[in-house]
């Protein structure tokens, strides 16, 4: 069932599901570096987010999506939003049958194999003039896909089968003319940061195989990081809590400015 709750006047924050970060492994906050020091990642926009009257997003992905969804509707109080935030943590896109964040092979939730049936509903209910599809935090996490071994972004089999999952569900998220917004991972260091760029890497394929259809890309890599180095600390902001997801303050910023990037994307002027 949704929460439906009033975030201000001309705003609405559409919350469904469980609690943000629910089934994500503990993340370790990538470290500070001594580039992204000198020259600091712009860690989103200060708010407020233009002022909107009547644009409608829909947020789906993981727990770092549900996450960025908190800070987008707190960004958009009182401007003419409605957020509606569907994401559900420890859920990629990848319709797996088991798991194993952290190493630990384990059954998939039910509730992460919906999204071919409950996206679409969503789309019909609440007809979103922008999507935000977020997985690329937990579909860096190896995954039985095909009734066999656990398989990750090293491989060529779990590679083709993303790509195709990200294309149906681009799919269904537009299916009445919604722009999509898909995001890029944060940098970690050694073998994470090989997997990252992998994942970033398949995220830009999709976004620019798909780019006629709609889709852009959210290099929310970019609002955190320089280079390879992604500072715990941006502008006097700690920008990971003790998850490894966004601080509120980092969200809010970040939030921001994701409204502030579809609405500028839809042709409108912020006022």
């Amino acid at each position: 069932m949704g929460i439906i709750r009033s975030i201000g006047a001309g705003a609405v924050a559409v919350l469904l599901g469980g609690a943000a970060g629910c089934g994500h492994p503990v993340a370790k906050a990538p470290p500070a570096g001594g580039a992204a020091q000198a020259v600091a990642p712009p860690l989103g926009t200060q708010g407020p987010a233009p002022r909107a009257d009547g644009l409608t997003v829909l947020v789906v992905g993981d727990s770092w999506a549900r996450n960025l969804g908190v800070g987008m509707a707190n960004a958009g109080r009182g401007r003419g939003y409605t957020v509606v935030n569907a994401a559900q943590g420890g859920c990629g896109i990848m319709l797996p049958t088991k798991e194993a964040p952290g190493g630990r092979l384990t059954e998939t939730r039910p509730a992460c194999r919906t999204w071919p049936e409950q996206w679409p509903r969503l789309v019909e209910r609440y007809r979103p003039q922008a999507v935000v599809l977020y997985t690329a935090y937990w579909d860096q996490t190896p995954q039985v896909i095909d009734g066999g071994r656990p398989r990750d972004l090293g491989d060529p089999v779990f590679r083709q089968r993303y790509q195709a999952d990200m294309d149906r569900a681009i799919g269904l998220l537009r299916a009445h003319g919604a722009a999509v917004f898909v995001g890029t991972a944060v940098l970690g260091k050694g073998a994470e940061a090989r997997t990252a760029r992998e994942m970033n890497r398949q995220v830009e394929t999709v976004v620019q195989r798909n780019a006629r259809r709609g889709v852009h890309l959210l290099d929310v890599r970019r609002q955190l990081c320089v280079s390879d180095d992604c500072p715990a600390r941006i502008r006097g902001v700690d920008v990971y809590d003790e998850t490894g997801h966004p601080t509120a303050p980092a969200h809010d910023r970040l939030g921001n400015w994701i409204l502030t990037t579809l609405w500028t994307a839809a042709g409108h002027r912020a006022r």
